[in-house]
């Protein structure tokens, strides 16, 4: 019987392989843009994470045209940002509103009323990394709920 050992760079390069296979896996239609001058979607990458109980990581490009924004909404499962280009200005909860710049994240709880999310500039696009951690399964509508 053969025993399967993983080092660290064999583990590497497989989670590696993974990635970049779920990533290519996405399918340009998960693509969304309702309207010109309206933020834009993109599915990054959905995958199921190890450990008991199960969870999936879902990352969620949003780019944000300038001086456009989402309406107030909430996230099931809580989320973190991270703001990839330009500024966003965001308000989670009684919190005051803060400016993010490209290089920082922030965390908004599990059911904490998202009040404001917009592009913080008039004239450049901005874009954040939506990164959830649901159970398998868990539909985008259940990770994002307007109100």
């Amino acid at each position: 019987m053969t025993k399967l050992t993983m080092t660290r760079r064999s583990f590497n390069r497989t989670a590696l392989a993974s990635a970049l296979l779920a990533i290519a896996a996405v399918p340009r239609d998960g693509e969304a843009a309702a309207e010109e001058g309206a933020s834009k979607l993109r599915n990054v990458i959905k995958q199921r994470l190890p450990g008991d109980p199960p969870k999936e990581i879902t990352l969620v490009e949003v780019t944000y045209p300038p001086g456009t924004g989402s309406p107030p909404h909430l996230h099931a499962n809580g989320v973190m940002a991270f703001v990839v280009a330009g500024a966003i200005a965001s308000k989670v909860g009684d919190q005051p509103e803060q400016v993010f710049h490209e290089g920082e994240a922030w965390w908004e709880p599990l059911g904490a009323v998202h009040r404001v999310s917009r592009n913080a500039s008039s004239v450049e696009p901005a874009t954040l990394l939506a990164i959830y951690i649901a159970p398998p399964g868990v539909a985008f509508e259940d990770l994002y709920k307007p109100i």
